[in-house]
C-alpha cells in the first residue's frame, strides 16, 4: 500500500500538462460556457422585468378604470398631472 502513492499524489497544474493548442481549446470552451451562462441570466432578467411591468400595468389599469362610484374623483392637481403635455418634435425645447 505504501509503495503505490499515485492516487494521493497532488497532480501538476492542469494547464502545464496541456499543449498550447489544447490550452486554447479549453479557453474557447470556457468562453462559450460563460457566454451561455450570460445568455441564460439575461433571459431570466428579461422574464423578471416582463413580470414586473405586467404587474404595474395591471395595477395602473385597474386603478384608472374602476367605476366612478368606487373611486373618488381626481383633485385639480391630479387632473393637471394626467393631462397630456404639449406636442413637440423632439428637436424643439
Amino acid at each position: 500500500m505504501a509503495d503505490n502513492d499515485n492516487g494521493s499524489q497532488p497532480s501538476a497544474d492542469l494547464f502545464a500538462r496541456l499543449s498550447a493548442i489544447q490550452t486554447i481549446v479549453v479557453a474557447i470552451v470556457a468562453l462559450f460556457a460563460l457566454a451561455g451562462l450570460m445568455l441564460v441570466g439575461k433571459g431570466f432578467y428579461v422574464k423578471a422585468k416582463d413580470e414586473v411591468a405586467q404587474y404595474l400595468l395591471q395595477r395602473n389599469f385597474g386603478a384608472r378604470h374602476r367605476p366612478a362610484t368606487e373611486r373618488e374623483p381626481p383633485t385639480r392637481l391630479e387632473a393637471i398631472r394626467e393631462a397630456p403635455g404639449p406636442l413637440t418634435t423632439g428637436s424643439v425645447r
